[in-house]
């Protein structure tokens, strides 16, 4: 249908006729799908069409007579994406949804998956799309409040949800993961999903499976993510089997996207719970003899935040390293004095670079939630002989350091913040780009500086001997007080004439 032929349809009150087809009953299947198809052709891409006369003539059960023609005999795929757009057209309205919901129509729209897997040849891309389209209808509703009312975990169609994880079809698993994953909202769900259910080893079977497909994979780390957000599920999920399983996403040939959802799922594991610290710990090889023994799997995340190129990962990275040095910190408290050294002493000393992905959190601008909690973790490490020298070889940088010289003194010393221009596509930062009032600026300014105050005094009272004569004097002068603009250039000037002469 031409453009200008839309709006005069709707206008003309045709539009209004065709939504009344809908609401008539024992019409047949085939004049049905055709008044489907001029409804869909009239309201698309016609905004002001659509909102005038929408679907406001139509009572709240014409959304299931829509779904029952994807029952009918004889319906072409072509048409059965048709209907599918038409009822996710429905799905905008919430009288709608709650019909939709109330009658079991999710149930009918699941099987429809089933229905359009071919039994001869392999799936095409029009199948695809039009599973696709039942997916995301599915996924969508299964966020809404009634969806969990009239779904409980214990709910036939959830049984149905969970066999469909192990099933070879991907979308399948893609939408099993999606709905479940939107049922995992509340602390209670997550808990008899882990412990009732042991849905997590499933997930583990998804994600440890050669033939699993990206898309898959990602929906079952999202899911898995939100099974670890209740602290009581983070030491059952979080086991050797689960580290290396993760761990094994880290690989160079890896999709970033799956990278990135695997760190975030990573951090959620390690948040509060020392156990799954210690996990990523261990060796990789019990073997004393084996080179990989003197290698963790904290140091195979290190060696991804070398590698990849994708931001968003990086600064996952970065975020799961202050996790780590937070939950130890916070462990001291319950554990023994030995016990809390011996990791601290085991993540330094085998993690050499362990506070380069911190560098990256405090050497941007664009997300000053991010760029905190580097400084916060930053200072917790150098409270430690071994934490102040990992520290103190970031700050060696001379556009590492200028960043520290800017945030005491409040001066722009010289350009040395690092643009962050990636997009941080996929990313939960709770660093992102949001608007703050000028006082809740100024607050996390005053916290950063005073986070590297304590850097800067904790790094000279145990490094200060291995520092060079300039650096200490500059640093010394740091924790004087204000400084002024020219004071802040001219300490800089100072540690670049360090460099040159180096």
């Amino acid at each position: 249908m031409a453009d200008s032929w839309r709006l005069p349809f709707g206008q003309s009150g045709l539009l209004a006729l065709f939504l009344r087809v809908q609401t008539i009953q024992g019409v047949e299947n085939g004049i049905l799908i055709q008044a489907l198809k001029f409804i869909g052709n009239t309201c698309a891409d016609t905004d002001l069409s659509s909102s005038q006369y929408d679907l406001v003539a139509c009572p709240d059960d014409s959304v299931q007579t829509v779904v029952k023609l994807l029952q009918g005999d004889g319906v072409e795929l072509d048409d059965m994406l048709l209907i599918v757009n038409m009822i996710s057209t429905f799905l905008q309205h919430e009288r709608f949804q709650q019909h939709f919901v109330e009658h079991d129509l999710v149930n009918t729209l699941l099987k429809t998956i089933d229905m359009s897997i071919p039994a001869d040849r392999d799936l095409d891309e029009e199948v695809l799309s039009f599973q696709r389209a039942v997916t995301q209808i599915l996924s969508d509703i299964s966020a809404t409040g009634a969806f969990a009312k009239r779904y409980p975990i214990d709910s036939p169609f959830v049984h149905d949800l969970i066999e469909r994880l192990a099933s070879p079809q991907q979308q399948l698993q893609i939408c099993s993961c999606l709905v479940l994953g939107n049922l995992a909202r509340s602390d209670a769900a997550c808990r008899d999903m882990v412990n009732r259910l042991n849905l997590h080893d499933r997930l583990l079977e998804i994600m440890d499976d050669q033939k699993t497909h990206p898309q898959a994979l990602f929906a079952a780390l999202g899911f898995l993510r939100n099974l670890a957000l209740p602290a009581e599920n983070k030491p059952i999920i979080g086991t050797q089997r689960s580290t290396k399983v993760i761990s094994s996403f880290w690989s160079v040939d890896v999709n970033p996207q799956i990278q990135h959802a695997s760190v975030a799922l990573l951090r959620q594991l390690l948040n509060g719970c020392i156990g799954n610290v210690r996990w990523l710990l261990e060796s990789l090889s019990p073997d004393p003899d084996s080179p990989a023994y003197e290698k963790t799997y904290l140091s195979l995340l290190l060696l991804l935040f070398r590698r990849t190129d994708d931001v968003a990962t990086k600064f996952e990275t970065g975020r799961t390293v202050a996790t780590i040095c937070r939950c130890i910190s916070s462990s001291s408290q319950g554990l023994p004095p030995e016990s809390t050294t011996a990791i601290w002493h085991r993540l330094y000393g085998m993690h050499l670079d362990i506070a380069t992905p911190l560098a990256m959190m405090i050497s941007q601008s664009r997300f000053p939630v991010l760029r905190s909690e580097g400084w916060f973790a930053l200072a917790l490490m150098a409270r430690l002989d071994e934490g102040s020298a990992a520290v103190s070889e970031v700050f060696q940088q001379l556009d590492v350091f200028g960043v520290l010289v800017s945030t005491i003194t409040g001066q722009t010393a010289t350009s040395t913040e690092r643009p962050a221009t990636a997009t941080m596509s996929g990313s939960d930062s709770s660093g992102s780009s949001i608007d703050r009032s000028p006082e809740q600026v100024q607050e996390m300014k005053a916290k950063d500086r005073e986070n590297a105050l304590v850097l800067v005094n904790e790094l000279l009272r145990h490094t200060g001997d291995n520092l060079s004569d300039i650096r200490r004097s500059v640093m010394e002068d740091l924790l004087r007080g204000p400084q002024s603009p020219e004071h802040a250039q001219e300490l800089m000037s100072r540690a670049q004439s360090e460099e040159r002469l180096e």
